[in-house]
């Protein structure tokens, strides 16, 4: 279908499009940790692994940082881990997944901006919901991330539009903010009822 529309919609995927419910108390159990001890370990390594780490490495990190004693097990229990984050990051909700539809029917362009591993990427872009995405910006891809004011650039220059003409959905302020500086069309994610509203006053989604 032609393209109707010079704006992009652009969305973030976790927290987003994707809710990881259960994801790190799956993890812990898996590792044979306590949650909150995996959490911690998690989120303190996760940026470098956003911005291109691979994920035997980071798994690595998160073990010994959660204090788990090395085993010959280990790498089974890495990859585990790592399948089992792709998987759960990637998988996206119901309502997301009838707006990307609804988009894609009414001939808007959408692009995913995510500060994400390369098992996340690999997964997303696998994954059924992604015939409806046309355009795919990874922080570890790009070895960028948000809220860096080069990967707003870099989107930017590659998708070929003006800034203004860039609507963007993200669920941190502080990368909202950062892509209102870019001079983008931001804003902050709180509700899929939300986001729909935003939409249809925009004019993007019919009715």
């Amino acid at each position: 279908m032609a393209r109707e529309h010079a704006r992009v919609v652009v969305f973030d995927l976790g927290e987003v499009l994707a809710s990881p419910g259960r994801l790190l108390a799956d993890l812990a159990e898996r590792a044979g940790l306590d949650e909150p001890t995996l959490a911690t370990a998690y989120w303190a390594h996760r940026d470098a692994h956003d911005r291109g780490n691979d994920a035997d490495t980071y798994w690595r990190a998160v073990l010994a940082a959660a204090g788990r004693a090395d085993d010959p097990e280990d790498e089974t229990v890495r990859r585990a881990l790592a399948e089992t984050d792709a998987r759960v990051w990637s998988t996206i909700r119901p309502d997301a997944r009838a707006t990307l539809a609804a988009l894609h029917d009414a001939g808007v362009r959408v692009a995913i901006l995510s500060n994400a591993p390369h098992p996340m990427a690999r997964a997303s872009r696998a994954a059924d919901w992604g015939r409806w995405v046309d355009d795919w910006f990874f922080s570890a891809e790009l070895g960028l991330a948000k809220p860096d004011a080069a990967i707003y650039a870099a989107v930017t220059s590659a998708l070929g539009v003006p800034g203004e003409r860039v609507v963007f959905f993200d669920d941190r302020q502080v990368n909202v903010d950062a892509a209102l500086r870019a001079g983008w069309d931001a804003y902050l994610w709180t509700s899929a009822a939300g986001v729909q509203e935003t939409l249809h006053r925009l004019g993007l989604l019919p009715g």
